[in-house]
């Protein structure tokens, strides 16, 4: 019967709602090898709560409110007064709210969110504080963050590029009231799981030391200790950055001093800690070392 409606050859295509489909509309087609990819712990949800430890050691937590304007803001768990406005300062990494008040436990907090989670604490905070119409960070050049999966399977699996790809938890309660879906997202490309070197991701380390005392004759030298071992190969960290974290002052590793492990650091600016007459820091001065690594490449090299 030439008037009957055409049938559709099978397909291995997954249908998806309505919701699913207009979400998909913003999502990347294909993968840039070309670019750095930050690594993360866990995945993200949108507008979900972003969650940091600052320098001064204390958790932040920034959520969506209850009403537009207004974000929440918890420290190490007490909820403190709504944030109305976010400003974020890339020279010293410090997010502060309203008024230029630190994100902090008080007014003399520096509130800086460390080297290691920056990109994804900022990442997040700005489509975190668009959504919520709360001023002051760039607007996102996305209607939602994205987040890129590397899947590696026990087993090869056909499955057709592009198509959508459900991860569910088997294991999951099926009383519980929580959803046992885990991920969805669309299949962009196929990866050789012996040779990875391609993926460019970076996973941002960090040592921590101490200030020792100052140099006998410059003071803006620094004899530092308890980041490095004795036989640590210190050329691979010569020349690197290092950040003095109660002050914020950055210094650059200069050489090392002595055979146990202490080196010297100089910084721009004579730092304002405590010392006794012979030049010896009193107190606990810590320092940090920020750095990059990327997840499958050999290489010994340190980059920041």
């Amino acid at each position: 019967d030439k008037s009957a409606p055409l049938r559709q050859a099978p397909s291995l295509a997954m249908g998806c709602g309505a919701l699913v489909a207009d979400t998909q509309k913003n999502w990347p087609t294909s993968f840039d090898f070309s670019q750095n990819y930050c690594h993360l712990d866990e995945l993200f949800q949108a507008n979900s709560a972003v969650e940091y430890e600052n320098s001064d050691g204390d958790i932040v937590k920034l959520m969506q409110g209850e009403e537009l304007g207004k974000l929440v803001f918890q420290l190490n768990g007490e909820t403190k007064e709504a944030v109305t406005e976010l400003k974020f300062d890339i020279s010293s990494g410090r997010l502060s709210m309203q008024g230029g008040a630190p994100l902090g436990s008080s007014i003399d907090s520096r509130g800086v969110v460390p080297l290691k989670d920056r990109d994804r604490v900022i990442y997040l905070l700005r489509f975190l504080a668009h959504s919520c119409e709360v001023p002051g960070l760039p607007a996102p050049d996305k209607p939602e963050p994205l987040a890129y999966v590397l899947l590696l399977l026990e087993r090869p699996v056909i499955c057709p590029l592009g198509s959508l790809l459900i991860g569910s938890k088997l294991d999951f309660d099926i009383h519980s009231p929580n959803c046992r879906m885990a991920f969805f997202g669309r299949i962009l490309c196929q990866m050789d799981p012996k040779d990875l070197k391609p993926l460019r991701i970076v996973k941002m380390k960090s040592k921590t030391g101490a200030l020792d005392r100052f140099d006998k004759q410059d003071s803006h030298v620094m004899i530092c200790k308890d980041m490095f071992k004795a036989d640590t190969d210190m050329s691979l960290f010569t020349g690197l950055k290092v950040v003095h974290e109660q002050s914020g002052t950055e210094g650059v590793l200069e050489s090392t001093y002595g055979q146990d492990g202490r080196f010297k650091v100089r910084f721009k600016q004579e730092l304002k800690v405590k010392a006794d007459a012979k030049g010896q820091i009193r107190g606990n001065e810590r320092i940090t070392l920020y750095f990059k690594k990327f997840n499958f490449e050999q290489s010994k090299k340190i980059i920041q």
